[in-house]
């Protein structure tokens, strides 16, 4: 198989919610790969993979805005690589999880899957080293009462005796099924990140998980955030275009570290609210809707006390 992928666009960098500077980024990536398997073994499948990327990523100053040009290193990376993956064969079905009354196919098995690839200039590229990447996840429960779902990694590189654009990450999802249309929910999802890309730095806001701020409103190389829901799911059915369900939520988070905006860091920010989701059943897509009002706790006096959200996303 293979996978590919050409854009370009105009990046800003936030800072307290405010644009302060911006790069034009410009990529090509491509991944030609191969895979073989014998099958199911005693419910376990064992997965090899080779492979060829080809990623691109040049950055300059915008020419659309009056902003500064703060511009991350350009990069080339050619390598090969190989791959493993040991996953297990054990679903659950289940409604009203991350969907309103649609089946959802519900992973609760064991998986590890690794790669290591090469980066060569005499392939091309401009960095050469190591390009790594590791993964897990496992699930415990069961779908009818409690469930516990855990996955986490590390990827980055190796170059010129450092490593650079490391990110380790792990997530914990607790479900607790209190009636057929109620069910509470907690997240803990955490990432630390050490020398990464400009581009790929951590940002905390509006559009990631704190909905009480401004999109981006915090960035640094690591952050944590704590979502708590209680979510309702309806027999609601207008029209037989979409499932209705709604939540009531509270967010806290923070990030640290590494910040090339130099904004002030207010530490931990929280924010409570609730909100609409509609689940639309007429279409191939499986997103939902979210309509959310949020009321931040903490942040500078500036932001609106108020924030009104409307997204489109896999997840309830």
């Amino acid at each position: 198989g293979f996978r590919w992928f050409e854009g370009d666009a105009d990046e800003r960098i936030l800072s307290l919610g405010n644009s302060v500077a911006a790069f034009h980024k410009d990529q090509r990536f491509v991944d030609v790969f191969a895979g073989w398997s014998a099958g199911l073994d005693n419910g376990w499948a064992r997965r090899y993979l080779v492979g060829f990327v080809a990623d691109d990523v040049e950055f300059s100053a915008p020419t659309a805005t009056t902003l500064p040009a703060l511009l991350p290193s350009n990069r080339r990376l050619n390598y090969p690589y190989v791959g493993f993956e040991l996953i297990q064969d054990r679903f659950a079905k289940i409604e009203n999880l991350q969907q309103i009354g649609r089946t959802e196919d519900l992973f609760l098995g064991s998986r590890v899957s690794a790669r290591v690839g090469w980066s060569a200039t005499g392939l091309g590229a401009r960095q050469e080293g190591l390009v790594y990447s590791l993964a897990a996840q496992r699930g415990f429960g069961s779908p009818d009462a409690r469930l516990l779902l855990m996955d986490g990694g590390v990827s980055g590189r190796r170059e010129s005796s450092r490593n650079v654009n490391v990110l380790g990450h792990a997530r914990f999802r607790y479900a607790h099924r209190r009636s057929e249309k109620s069910l509470s929910f907690a997240a803990l999802s955490t990432s630390f990140g050490a020398r990464l890309d400009l581009d790929n730095l951590q940002v905390l806001g509006g559009n990631t998980g704190l909905r009480g701020y401004p999109l981006r409103y915090q960035t640094g190389d690591s952050r944590i955030l704590v979502t708590l829901e209680q979510r309702y799911y309806t027999d609601w059915y207008p029209f037989r275009l979409v499932r209705v369900g709604g939540a009531v939520f509270f967010d806290a988070g923070r990030t640290w570290g590494n910040n090339p905006a130099g904004e002030r860091n207010y530490g931990w920010l929280k924010d409570v609210g609730f909100g609409l989701r509609l689940g639309s059943t007429r279409g191939i897509s499986n997103k939902t809707i979210h309509l959310d009002l949020a009321f931040p706790l903490d942040g500078d006096r500036s932001i609106d006390s108020v924030q009104l959200l409307l997204e489109a996303k896999q997840t309830f």
